[in-house]
C-alpha cells in the first residue's frame, strides 16, 4: 500500500484500472447490443490507456509482462467495436474487408515503425555529442532529431501511430448506431490514410539519417577538436536522471579555473538539466568513448561523485585523480572507503579531514586538501529580524539515500507532522519547502509523503514550495531566518550564513550519540521522531538563540577560514594539482614512448 502513496503510481494505476473497466464494460454492452454503452466503454479505455503512460513506468511494465502491451491493448479496443458492428449491423463483405484492412494496417505499420526506428538507432549508434566546442564550425552535436510523429502528452513515438485507429472506432460506433455501412468504411479509409502518413514520415527520417556523416567520421572530427583544445583539466561526471544538480553546483566555480577545462559527461540526459555554461562538453556514453576523447594534455581529473563508471576514467594512467564531491556534511557517504582510489580528496574544512581520519577507512592525511566551499560566496550573513513580518522557516530535508543505513531523511517518518506544526504555529510562521531532488526515487513511502507535503504547503497561504532551479536552495538560505533540516550537506552549507537551525532526529538517537556521529547537530536544537515542539524550537532559535557561539565555532570547523575570493582559491588549488601531476604525467608518457606536451 505504501506504493500507492506515490502520485505517479496512482496516476498510472488509475489509468490501468480505467482501461480494464472500460474494456469489460464495452464487452458487456456489446452482448447487450447497446451501442451507446459500447462507445462509453471505449472512451474509458482510450483515456485509461493514455493515463497508463502518464505515470510511473512500472505500471506499463506490469501490463507488458502479462502480454498487454500498448499494441495488444489497441488490438483489443479495435476487436470489440468490430465484433459489435458485425453483430448489430450485419455489414456486407466489402465493408468488412475495408475495416479488417484498416485494423491490419495499423498493426503492420506499428511493427514496421518499430523495425525502422531500431534500424535508425543502429545507424546513429556510437556517435558522441558535444557542446561549446567548435567542430568544423559547429558548436554542438550530435544532431538531436525531432520526434518522427507528433507527441500528445504521454503519447509519443509508436504509441502515436496506434491512435490512428481512432477514426475507425468512431466510424464503427456511428455505423452500428444508424445501421449504416458507409461511416465504418469512411473511418477505415481515414485510418489507412493516417497510417500511410506515418509511414511516409518514418521513411523521410530514414533518408535523413542515411545522409548524416557516419559515427566514425563524426567522432574523428570531434577528436581533432579536442586535441586542438588541449584540455589540462577534465571534469568527469556520470549519474542517473535527476542527479545533474551534483555537477551544476560546481559550474560557476569551474568557469574561474585558469587551466583549459573539458567536461566529460557520460549520459546525454544531463544536458536537459545543466545550467548555462561556456565550458566545452563532450558526451561519452561508452568506456571506449572516454578513452577515445582522452588527450595527452590532461593532467588532472575532477570527480563530483563516486559512481562505478568513474573507473573508466581512473584507469587511464598519467592523470592526477581528484575527488571534489558535491556536498560536505555528516552523512556516512562523505567518508566512503571508495574515496581511497583518488589521489586527492578536496574538502571544505577540518571537519571533513577529521571525519575521514577518525573512521579508519584507509584514507591518508596526505590525500586531504582543504579548499573551502566556493559555492557559498553568495550566501548572505545573518541580519536582524524584522518584527513587522513573520519568521521565515526553510524546511529542506534530505532524500532517503541508496540504502537504508544511509537514510537520514525525515520526509517519510515525520515530514507531514513537521509541516503541519509549522504551518499552524502561532505566532504565524512563513514556511519555505525545498525538497531534495531525489526524494522518493528509492522509497515509495517517501514519494507519497513528498507529494502530500508539497500539496499541503502549496495550499497554505503562508507556505511556498521552492522551485528546482540551480540557485534556489541558496536563495532560500538568504530568504529564511531559520533552517529545519536533516543530517546532510545542507546544514554544513547553511553554517556560512551563521543563522540558527533546527535538526531532525527521525531515529530518536540519544543526544550524545547524535552529537558524536554528526557534529553539525551540536549547533542545533534537535526535534525528535514525533516532530513535537518544532515551532517552539524555532521561536527559541530566533529569540534567545542559545547555540549561537557554537555555530560560529562549527562554521570555521566545517567551512574553514573565510577568504576574499573563494573561487580564486579553488582555481589556485587546481593550478597546484596540475603542478603536482606533472611528474606522474611525464613518467606515464615516457613509459609509452611519448613526449610530454
Amino acid at each position: 500500500m505504501q506504493l500507492l502513496r506515490d502520485p505517479q503510481v496512482r496516476i498510472a494505476g488509475a489509468g490501468g484500472l480505467l482501461w480494464a473497466v472500460g474494456v469489460l464494460f464495452a464487452i458487456a454492452a456489446t452482448f447487450a447490443r447497446r451501442g451507446e454503452l459500447v462507445a462509453v466503454g471505449l472512451v474509458a479505455a482510450y483515456c485509461g490507456d493514455v493515463l497508463i503512460h502518464a505515470g510511473d513506468d512500472r505500471i506499463p511494465l506490469w501490463f507488458a509482462k502479462r502480454d498487454l502491451t500498448a499494441s495488444h491493448r489497441a488490438m483489443l479496443r479495435e476487436v470489440i467495436p468490430v465484433f459489435a458492428w458485425i453483430l448489430v449491423a450485419g455489414p456486407g463483405q466489402p465493408a468488412v474487408v475495408a475495416v479488417v484492412l484498416a485494423v491490419l494496417g495499423v498493426h503492420a505499420a506499428h511493427l514496421g515503425f518499430r523495425l525502422l526506428t531500431s534500424q535508425q538507432a543502429a545507424l546513429r549508434h556510437g556517435r558522441l555529442g558535444w557542446e561549446n566546442l567548435e567542430v568544423d564550425g559547429e558548436q554542438h552535436g550530435q544532431v538531436r532529431l525531432e520526434p518522427i510523429l507528433p507527441t500528445f502528452g504521454p503519447v509519443r513515438g509508436r504509441r502515436t501511430l496506434l491512435l490512428c485507429d481512432l477514426p475507425l472506432v468512431v466510424g464503427l460506433t456511428v455505423s452500428w448506431s444508424g445501421a449504416l455501412e458507409w461511416p465504418a468504411v469512411a473511418g477505415a479509409t481515414v485510418t489507412l490514410v493516417l497510417v500511410a502518413a506515418c509511414v511516409a514520415l518514418a521513411q523521410r527520417r530514414s533518408a535523413l539519417v542515411r545522409r548524416l556523416p557516419t559515427a566514425i567520421e563524426e567522432n574523428q572530427r570531434l577528436r581533432v577538436a579536442v586535441e586542438r583544445l588541449g584540455p589540462e583539466v577534465v571534469v568527469y561526471f556520470s549519474g542517473p536522471v535527476g542527479t545533474t544538480y551534483q555537477l551544476n553546483v560546481w559550474l560557476e566555480t569551474l568557469a574561474r579555473v585558469r587551466r583549459r577545462v573539458l567536461l566529460v559527461i557520460r549520459e546525454r540526459h544531463h544536458l536537459d538539466d545543466l545550467v548555462g555554461t561556456d565550458l566545452p562538453i563532450v558526451i561519452a556514453p561508452r568506456a571506449v568513448d572516454v578513452e577515445f576523447i582522452h588527450t595527452d594534455s590532461v593532467l588532472v581529473a575532477l570527480y563530483p561523485t563516486t559512481v562505478i563508471r568513474n573507473n573508466h576514467m581512473i584507469r587511464i594512467p598519467g592523470i592526477r585523480h581528484v575527488f571534489i564531491n558535491h556536498g560536505d556534511g555528516d552523512k556516512s557517504v562523505t567518508f566512503s572507503p571508495l574515496h581511497r582510489v583518488f589521489d586527492e580528496i578536496w574538502v571544505a574544512g577540518q571537519a571533513a579531514c577529521d571525519r575521514y581520519l577518525r573512521r579508519g577507512e584507509g584514507i591518508r592525511a596526505d590525500q586531504l586538501v582543504v579548499v573551502g566551499r566556493p559555492q557559498l560566496a553568495h550566501i548572505e550573513p545573518r541580519r536582524p529580524l524584522d518584527p513587522s513580518r513573520p519568521v521565515t522557516v526553510l524546511y529542506a530535508p534530505t532524500w532517503e539515500g541508496n540504502f537504508d543505513n544511509v537514510d537520514y531523511s525525515s520526509v517519510a517518518r515525520m515530514g507531514e507532522g513537521l509541516v503541519e506544526a509549522l504551518l499552524g504555529a502561532s505566532p504565524r510562521i512563513r514556511l519555505l519547502l525545498k525538497m531534495h531532488p531525489a526524494t522518493g526515487n528509492r522509497s515509495s513511502a517517501a514519494a507519497g509523503a513528498r507529494a502530500a507535503i508539497e500539496a499541503r504547503v502549496r495550499a497554505a497561504p503562508n507556505g511556498e514550495v521552492v522551485d528546482s532551479s540551480p540557485d534556489a536552495l541558496y536563495d532560500a538560505f538568504n530568504a529564511c531566518d531559520v533552517l529545519v533540516a536533516d543530517v546532510s550537506s545542507v546544514v554544513a552549507d547553511f553554517l556560512a550564513s551563521r543563522k540558527p537551525y533546527v535538526m531532525t532526529n527521525p531515529r530518536d538517537l540519544s543526544v550524545e550519540a547524535l552529537h558524536r556521529e554528526f557534529p553539525s547537530t551540536s549547533g542545533a536544537a534537535v526535534v525528535g521522531g514525533d516532530g513535537s515542539g518544532v515551532a517552539d524550537l524555532v521561536r527559541e532559535a530566533v529569540t534567545a538563540d542559545p547555540l549561537r557561539s557554537q555555530r560560529e565555532t562549527l562554521a570555521a570547523y566545517f567551512l574553514g577560514d573565510p577568504v576574499d575570493d573563494p573561487a580564486g582559491r579553488f582555481a589556485d588549488e587546481v593550478d597546484a594539482a596540475c603542478d603536482r601531476a606533472r611528474s606522474r604525467h611525464a613518467r606515464a608518457h615516457v613509459a609509452d614512448g611519448l613526449a610530454l606536451p
